[in-house]
């Protein structure tokens, strides 16, 4: 523990303020509404995603780590590198995700057809950003305190950097030295926490499950669906110590065409989505393609500002117009001409009835 006079802590931010407001720092821009509203987000940071499984973690963790990594985003991103630490996926499986997002071909096409020339000149160009040398990966999986050492010696080899991201997918694939998993856990982010403090160009983006309750609270037009801090998988310790958290919902996946029940004035950049309104005013979300986005945390937002509800879509959305049910209209009846028959008298018609012949029996 240092303990150090307050003024050269004041001392110090200030001078990084300045550097923020003349531009020699700047925030890092990762392309997401959600997180970007001051222009980015802070070094010495830490993001928690969470989501169940097929909520699209590991995708929205490539799709981030892309746009971070841009210089069209991010002008000085060439002067950024990148370690991953993929417990769970291995750098085959990541390569499918990334040729299936770039080329739009499913993996059967993938694995079964050669690329067309269009789409061999799309990956080349996209890959050989992959292949810079601002890129690294680890797929071993180590204790808490192992993934920390590791990563201390990559921000020392690169402490010029102007940013070095570090990913963790995910949270509950570490190894555990006395059975606890969250003890692990919670090890990890303490350890975490503590690089962040001492390398001004660190950021982590960490991906957790989901904690199985959330199967029980599948509902239609439900707000029981809404992740809280409760959802993080094993650990409250994640949630306190990140900088931002936001979950992720695939409610098309889960049964759910109809997705929570909001006050459609607060969240006008999801009016594409809005159902017709209940009888209290309310609508909800039609969840065909697309990701529902659930901001638990932000540090850089102010709370009159703060919106917890956005989309990643993954493909365009129409939404059906309701069909009115026309109103009934009624025709007079048309019925043919009346036949003009002759008048019989009784006994043309029946007889007499006084002849015993004419008897029917």
């Amino acid at each position: 523990m240092a303990i150090k006079n307050l003024k050269e802590s004041v001392n110090t931010s200030i001078s990084l303020l300045q550097d923020y407001q003349t531009g020699k720092s700047k925030l890092i821009k990762t392309n997401r509404p959600w997180l970007d509203k001051p222009g980015g987000v802070l070094l010495q940071s830490i993001i928690l995603i969470l989501g169940a499984s097929f909520s699209g973690k590991t995708t929205e963790l490539q799709n981030i780590t892309d746009d971070i990594m841009n210089i069209d985003i991010n002008p000085d991103a060439k002067d950024f590198v990148v370690v991953t630490h993929s417990l769970e996926m291995s750098s085959f499986s990541l390569t499918l995700k990334d040729i299936k997002k770039v080329t739009g071909l499913n993996y059967k096409n993938i694995l079964s057809s050669q690329f067309s020339k269009e789409h061999k000149e799309e990956l080349g160009k996209y890959f050989d950003k992959k292949r810079d040398g601002r890129y690294f990966i680890n797929h071993e999986t180590g204790t808490a305190e192992e993934i920390v050492n590791q990563t201390e010696i990559f921000l020392k080899q690169h402490i010029d950097k102007k940013l070095v991201l570090v990913e963790l997918d995910h949270l509950a694939l570490l190894k555990s030295k006395l059975g606890s998993k969250k003890n692990s856990i919670d090890d990890l982010v303490e350890m975490m926490n503590d690089l962040k403090l001492r390398y001004p160009n660190f950021l982590l983006i960490v991906l957790t499950q989901a904690n199985r309750n959330i199967y029980s609270k599948i509902q239609e037009k439900s707000n029981e669906m809404k992740l809280s801090r409760n959802d993080v998988y094993q650990s409250d310790t994640a949630f306190h110590i990140a900088s931002y958290c936001y979950g992720l919902q695939n409610a098309k996946y889960l049964g759910v065409s109809e997705y929570r029940k909001i006050r459609p004035d607060k969240y006008l950049h999801l009016k594409h989505r809005f159902t017709d309104e209940d009888s209290k005013g309310r609508v909800s979300l039609h969840s065909d393609g697309c990701i529902f986005v659930e901001v638990l945390k932000d540090r850089m937002v102010d709370d009159l500002d703060f919106v917890d509800l956005y989309t990643i879509e993954l493909k365009e959305f129409k939404k059906e117009e309701t069909k009115q049910t026309p109103d009934p209209t009624f025709t007079e009846p048309v019925f043919a001409k009346e036949p003009n028959l002759p008048f019989l008298s009784h006994e043309e018609a029946f007889g007499d009835p006084d002849d015993e012949q004419d008897s029917p029996f």
